[in-house]
Formats: C-alpha cells, structure tokens, sequence
C-alpha cells in the first residue's frame, strides 16, 4: 500500500477485523453501599443482550471484596465489606456489541455488516497482570498501582480458622475475592476476605492465579 491509514491500539498493536472485534465500554456504573448487619454492601443489576460476549471489571473506594456473575440478559456486579466500611463501587462492563455510527469521523463494519468500531469507541486495551501464577498469585497477590484500577473479579484462595463451638472444635473457611481500593491516587490490589476471621489460624488455600487488571483512566 502506497498510502492510507493504519488502525492501531495505544500499545502500537495493529487492529484487525472481523476476527479480532474488539471489547468496548458498553456501560460504567457507580453505586453506594449500605448497612446489611454490620457488614456494608453494594448490589447492582445491570441488564445487557443475551447475545452480547461481556467482560466485568471493579473498583472501590474502601476495603471490599468484589464480585461479578451473569445470567442471561443481567450482569448482576457486587461489593462487601465484612468490616463495615462504607464504600462506593464503580462497576465497568465491556462488550462486543453494535456502535453507534458518529456523525463524523471514522467507522468500521465487520464481514456481516455490523458497525464494530467508530472514533468514539472506547476500546478495551493494555490489560495488566498482577501477580505470578503459583505461590507469587492468589492470595499473595498484594501490589499498589499509582493511579486509579479495576479487576476482572475472581476467587484467589481461602484461610481457615479453628473456633470452638459447644466444647468441639470447628473449621471455619473464609473465601478471599478480588479487591481494588481507589483512595484517590492510588490502587491496592489485594484478596478481600467475605467475612471476619476469628479463632486460631488453621491452614489455607490458595489458588495461585493472577489478577487481570486495566487502568480506568480511559473510561471514567
């Protein structure tokens, strides 16, 4: 080619479609915790086509485990904090879905004529990994990112606590999730546990996966 133009990502890779449709911002929520008990938590439902492939991302603004489950047409994305800190979640959802076609400027249709990418997509790019896969991941993960970070939930491992009950001892298994605190200028990603620990320490679990990370800077 003599002349023309070349799509790329910020991190230089070259874009290419049909078989690469890239994952856009499809919609970015906030949502405020309340009191269930001693605990703060935060739910919120967000409905989307069935057909649409979608990815979660989350962040907070305290301490608090971070989830995302989906079922047919509802991502349902929630935050908890066995703690009681007050907190705010910040849910984004990326997807593949139809854009908009702007007014001006560019756009790009795939094979079957669907309108895939325009100059006011905001593109899902530059994921980090944070941590290493085995005893550097799951519930080891601990790193602070300068800037403002969501993660992909997921479950990283579990810590046992002995507690006595009527005389016998008990194990009780607290499950450590994602987290991503934002204190404004910077993110601690770390496991989060579900639930106060209490009684003697017992042993654990750990999953030994990495976190998958981007920075929101793009998309708030």
């Amino acid at each position: 080619m003599a002349y023309g133009a070349m799509i790329s990502l910020e991190n230089g890779n070259p874009f290419v479609t049909p078989q690469s449709t890239p994952f856009c911002l499809y919609q970015r929520v906030e949502v405020g915790s309340s009191a269930s008990g001693a605990a703060q938590v935060a739910n919120v439902d967000i409905p989307i086509d069935p057909g649409y492939p979608a990815i979660v991302f989350c962040k907070t603004s305290n301490y608090a485990t971070v989830s995302a489950t989906r079922v047919g047409g509802v991502i349902r994305a929630g935050s908890g904090s066995p703690n009681g800190y007050a907190h705010t979640l910040t849910v984004y959802v990326f997807a593949i879905f139809p854009q908009t076609k702007p007014t001006w400027g560019m756009a790009v249709w795939d094979a079957q004529g669907k309108l895939v990418l325009t100059n006011e997509s905001r593109v899902l790019s530059d994921l980090v990994t944070i941590g290493t896969v085995g005893a550097g991941g799951g519930i080891n993960i601990d790193q602070t990112l300068n800037g403002s970070y969501a993660v992909a939930p997921t479950i990283l491992g579990s810590a046992l606590y002995q507690v006595t009950v009527q005389g016998q001892p008990v194990i009780i298994s607290v499950t450590g999730y994602t987290g991503a605190m934002f204190n404004g200028s910077t993110t601690r990603i770390n496991a989060q546990a579900n639930e106060i620990g209490q009684g003697s320490g017992a042993g654990g679990t750990n999953t030994g996966r990495t976190i998958t990370a981007i920075n929101t800077a793009a998309y708030d």
